[in-house]
Parts: structure tokens; C-alpha cells; sequence
């Protein structure tokens, strides 16, 4: 659900910096945080855009994390979750429950007030993510006059794009909401997930009755049963055909969103 994923978030971050923050910058800034937030839950995963979109930094942040999730996982599981085991908790465990995605955000929205290098480097590491993912949905030709094929391309297209966000002040003047669009990101990324058939843990950490008590008495609980965000007969494996469809959809709705702040550039007086 790569680009789905990316999609789904840049139309959120667009649609909160169309309230945040309503000028051309701003709306640039939203949508490439709010397509890379999308992707932060992932980090999860060694193979994922996200841990390979900063090098040695978002790889040594993503064993980091994922130690973490492990951790947790084996620290809170009650009697009726699956025995921990290897890297069981791991992937779509605790990075991708709303409440981690909640704490992410309100921890970034402080570090970015309290120094504008927090900001900096936020904006880079989700910019080249986002691009990483979002220049596939680019037709052939345009992605192939900008070599974006390249793998070297998105994080150098990112460097220099963030330093242009950070001369018109977009990134000092995001502050808080910046943090927001993290948060709202990393949250539609795991109700994505939970439209498909794996599922995602979202009442993490209160405790609740599992599938195979539901309907009896005196289950022990479980904090790590996944749950979905459709019945089961819509839902959908990872990587189908349909995932196209909410990618170019959210694409679209984005640029609707977009339009009226990004036609200033077109009315302002030269």
C-alpha cells in the first residue's frame, strides 16, 4: 500500500495546512509531511520506504523502534494474545496504533517550537520518503526528465526542496501543526491498514475481549487483537488492485483542496 498510503496522507496534510497554514509554502509543506507522515509506520519493517529513506539514520531509527515494539508487545500482552516470539509485535504492533502515532506527534509539535532544527530535520526525513514514494504515481516521461528513477534523486530533490521551505519560512512558521499532520498521517496510514485483511491493534493498550471469547464469559483479555475498519467481506489484501484506485482518488481530491491557495501565485501582483 506504498503509494496509498503516501496518497492518502499528503490529501490530509493538504487539507490541514489549507486551514494551518493557507499559502502556497504552507500547502508545499503540508502535503509533502502529510504524504510522509502516512509512511512512518512502516519504520516497522526493514524493507519499507521509510527506513531506507534516510540511510544509516531512519535504519538505526527503525531498530531502534523496533526493539521497542518487541519490548512492548512482550511487557503488555495479556493471556489471550499470541506468545511472544521472535520478532512477534514487531510489524504492525506498536508503531502503528494511534496512540503512539498521538505521542509521536505531540513530541515533535514541542521539540519543533523549542528548536527549528527539529523542524528542519522533520521535514527532510518525511520529504524524502514522500518523494521516494509519490514518484511512481508521476507519468513516465515527467519522472524520467527529472531522473527520478534514480535512487539517489528523491533524497537530493528533498535537500533542495527543504531548504526552499526553510527560506520562505514555511518550516519556522508550521510550529505545532506540524506535529499535527504527523499525528493525523500516521493514523490514516494504520486505518488504511485495517481496511485490510491483516488488521491493526487500535485499542491498544486497554484491554478487551478477544475474537474467539466474544460471544462467552471469563476471557482473560487481550490488548493485541487487530481489528478492521470494514466488514469483512470489503476487505482486501495488501497490495490489490484497489489500492490504485484510492491513490489516484486522493491524488485528485488533493489538488482540488490545493487549488484555491496555489492559484495566488497566479493573481499576486508581479
Amino acid at each position: 500500500m506504498n503509494g496509498a498510503h503516501a496518497a492518502t496522507g499528503l490529501l490530509t496534510g493538504t487539507t490541514v495546512a489549507s486551514f494551518a497554514q493557507p499559502t502556497p509554502p504552507g500547502i508545499a509543506l503540508g502535503a509533502l509531511a502529510g504524504a510522509g507522515a502516512a509512511l512512518l509506520p512502516d519504520i516497522d519493517h526493514d524493507q519499507s520506504t521509510i527506513t531506507k529513506s534516510a540511510g544509516p539514520v531512519t535504519r538505526g531509527a527503525a531498530e531502534l523502534l523496533q526493539t521497542l515494539a518487541r519490548w512492548t508487545y512482550r511487557r503488555t500482552r495479556l493471556p489471550h494474545d499470541p506468545r511472544a516470539s521472535g520478532k512477534t509485535g514487531e510489524h504492525r504492533g506498536l508503531i502503528h496504533t494511534p496512540v503512539f502515532a498521538l505521542l509521536v506527534g505531540a513530541a515533535l509539535a514541542g521539540a519543533t517550537v523549542a528548536s527549528k532544527w527539529v523542524g528542519i530535520v522533520a521535514v527532510y526525513v518525511l520529504t524524502s520518503a514522500a518523494l521516494r514514494s509519490l514518484r511512481w504515481s508521476l507519468p513516465t516521461r515527467v519522472r524520467g526528465t527529472l531522473q527520478l528513477q534514480r535512487r539517489a534523486a528523491p533524497p537530493l530533490y528533498a535537500l533542495l526542496a527543504t531548504g526552499l521551505l526553510v527560506y520562505v519560512h514555511a518550516v519556522a512558521d508550521a510550529g505545532v501543526w506540524l506535529g499535527a499532520i504527523v499525528a493525523l498521517g500516521m493514523i490514516v496510514h494504520s486505518v488504511g491498514d485495517g481496511a485490510t485483511n491483516s488488521g491493526i491493534p487500535f485499542v491498544w493498550p486497554f484491554k478487551r475481549a478477544c475474537d474467539r471469547c466474544r460471544r462467552g464469559t471469563g476471557c482473560p483479555g487481550a490488548r493485541w487483537d487487530r481489528q478492521h475498519v470494514l466488514p469483512e467481506s470489503l476487505r482486501f489484501p495488501a497490495g490489490a488492485g484497489i489500492e490504485k484506485f484510492v491513490e489516484t482518488g486522493c491524488l485528485v481530491v488533493a489538488a482540488f483542496v490545493a487549488w484555491p491557495t496555489l492559484t495566488t501565485l497566479l493573481t499576486a501582483p508581479a
